[in-house]
């Protein structure tokens, strides 16, 4: 699940690095170095007002790193820092992107079933949906292989609901 995770994110650093024709070759450092690094899984594809340090990739591949009271344009130091990290931190796009959008969506999905807070009331698309489900069902075999009821019971109504 973890690994599917991170993989997931890599897959969007490498989408962005080859997507979009990126001038700033220190941003691109940046960026490939993050993708390949172990700290990518404490990276959380989510907006700067949830946690307190990240990265901000503006519309014009620009770099922005929020760390602490400061906020870092040189690539030097934000590499520095990524290494000196060890808790989560976001990765935010000022562009829209309807693939990072539904990665940013799934991540949230991801968070919400890990702390068991998947709201009642949800629109999906048919994509996050299919993922949800597979994720559920592994949660729910989990369950009955720990003999854990009440896991088992939320996991099941959350299914019953996506089969609605």
């Amino acid at each position: 699940m973890v690994t599917d995770l991170l993989e997931e994110r890599r897959g969007i650093l490498k989408y962005i690095l080859y997507h979009y024709a990126i001038d700033n070759k220190e941003t691109v450092w940046v960026l490939n170095y993050l993708k390949d690094h172990p700290h990518l899984g404490y990276c959380r594809f989510t907006t700067p007002h949830l946690l307190q340090k990240g990265i901000t990739l503006t519309d014009r591949f620009r770099l922005l790193f929020k760390y602490d009271d400061m906020i870092v344009t040189e690539a030097d130091v934000i590499f520095n820092l990524l290494n000196e990290i060890d808790e989560p931190f976001y990765f935010y796009t000022t562009f829209t992107d309807r693939k990072i959008t539904d990665f940013r969506e799934y991540e949230w999905l991801v968070d919400q079933i890990n702390q068991q807070t998947v709201p009642e009331e949800i629109d999906l698309n048919n994509r996050l949906i299919i993922q949800l489900r597979e994720m559920v069902e592994s949660r729910i075999d989990l369950a009955l292989l720990m003999n854990g009821r009440e896991d088992f019971q939320y996991y099941s109504t959350l299914l019953n609901k996506l089969k609605e």
